[in-house]
């Protein structure tokens, strides 16, 4: 497969047959592109996985038209009631089969879902903002909740063969920045994965490396940088 960096939390994977555009969000237009003119003879899916701005650009909706363009949005997004593209709205914990490709959803403990999407034989992990979001500072209570909400839908993934993983690694958490990724490794594994998130600090791939996850991490450099995995 070959995955394109985007930008923020923003990937495309192009398989054999399909290619899948995770929360793409193009900062006004500055950083991010996708041109779905480009996958003319393979199916593409556009997943939103909350509304929140830097996760959902409304300009994917100029690509409703298009007859190879399908989207799966989680119930919070919103269209005009007129948009004619074909969309699958989901919730939380939810199993769909829809335009040949198999998706399943986890319940984010920000806003909307997480995705688990398999399709051309592939498994493919997006976390949306499903996060450990433990934000120093904050009472116990609260970073307890946040605990028991991210290991919990991660704990439903036990058992699957993810092939690539996108995982938040937020340096605003400071210290705790790659506890989400350390438990999704620990529990659930996955040969490749993508730190997302992380506002232009790219360095936090090598920091992560450097923890001991090594080449599991992707190292990314720029925005649109391709990876062939």
């Amino acid at each position: 497969m070959n995955v394109t960096y985007l930008h923020h939390s923003g990937f495309s994977v192009e398989l054999e047959t399909k290619v899948l555009l995770f929360d793409y969000y193009t900062e006004g237009g500055r950083k991010a592109y996708f041109d779905p003119a480009a996958y003319g003879d393979k199916d593409i899916f556009v997943f939103v996985s909350h509304a929140h701005e830097d996760h959902y650009d409304r300009r994917i909706l100029n690509w409703g038209a298009l007859p190879n363009v399908k989207y799966v949005l989680s119930s919070d997004v919103r269209t005009e009631m007129d948009f004619a593209g074909e969309i699958l709205r989901v919730n939380p914990h939810e199993s769909h089969d829809f335009g040949g490709i198999h998706i399943e959803t986890l319940q984010s403990n920000d806003e909307g879902v997480a995705f688990l999407v398999k399709a051309d034989g592939k498994t493919i992990y997006h976390a949306g903002d499903l996060n450990w979001w433990h934000w120093n500072g904050e009472p116990d209570f609260f970073n307890d909740d946040i605990k028991k909400s991210y290991t919990t839908e991660i704990d439903k993934l036990k058992g699957e063969k993810i092939d690539v993983a996108f995982v938040p690694a937020d340096l605003r958490l400071q210290d705790k920045y790659f506890w989400a990724v350390n438990y999704f490794l620990q529990t659930v594994g996955a040969p490749v994965l993508f730190p997302m998130h992380f506002w232009g600090r790219f360095d936090v791939c090598e920091m992560l490396r450097q923890l001991g996850y090594g080449e599991t991490i992707v190292k990314i450099t720029k925005e649109n940088e391709k990876f062939e995995i």
